[in-house]
């Protein structure tokens, strides 16, 4: 028997079968989309360490157009694929949705113009960086700070980008100093960090610039 999750808008989802799979809440997705829900519409969104994708089917629901997501449990990532296409079907306009199944920090050492990665071969126009980003790795995984430098470093990310990481409130990671704490939530054992790019730090090419 499969558990179910139960999205903000009472659909429900599979939910992953790994006992080390922990997805993300209810009450901190809700939380996540109060937050920046309204700016979701046609949106980027890159997830990582995805899981059942329970909250990039949130983020689907708000208006995300294109949703990248790296889970590195086989399994895990058949879910959260079976999970996005099921939500996107629901959705009236065009959605480009794709899991794939990797290690986080290798997947994204390898940039995103990488020939894994569908969007950039069917888009005639091929933005290839993201506008969310949401972090969610296993807490002690210890790996939160060198995603934070991968994005900035390969370019994953545009100057306007907001990187969401949750992460345990008992050992709060630490933030590169390519990044800027934007806002800071707790729920209980988890926090949310919401980072913003340091504009100070980091270059940007023009293409990025709000027009």
């Amino acid at each position: 028997m499969k558990g179910k999750l139960k999205l903000i808008s009472g659909k429900r989802i599979e939910s992953p079968l790994n006992p080390n799979t922990r997805p993300t809440s209810s009450k901190v997705r809700e939380a996540i989309i109060n937050i920046i829900g309204n700016k979701l519409e046609e949106a980027s969104w890159l997830d990582l360490c995805s899981g059942s994708g329970a909250m990039a089917c949130e983020a689907l629901q708000k208006g995300v157009k294109r949703i990248l997501a790296i889970e590195k449990q086989r399994e895990t990532a058949k879910t959260c694929k079976r999970n996005l296409i099921e939500v996107s079907n629901t959705m009236d306009h065009s959605i480009h949705v794709q899991v794939i199944c990797n290690e986080l920090i290798s997947f994204l050492k390898k940039g995103p113009k990488n020939k894994t990665i569908g969007f950039t071969k069917d888009s005639l126009s091929p933005d290839t960086k993201f506008d969310f980003v949401f972090l969610d790795p296993p807490y002690e995984s210890g790996i939160y700070e060198l995603s934070q430098e991968l994005l900035l470093s390969k370019q994953w990310i545009k100057k306007s980008t907001i990187l969401i990481c949750e992460c345990s409130s008992k050992s709060m990671p630490r933030i590169h100093n390519g990044w800027k704490l934007n806002k800071e939530k707790f729920y209980g054992n988890t926090s949310l960090l919401f980072l913003i790019p340091n504009q100070a730090l980091n270059c940007f090419d023009d293409t990025d610039s709000m027009h």
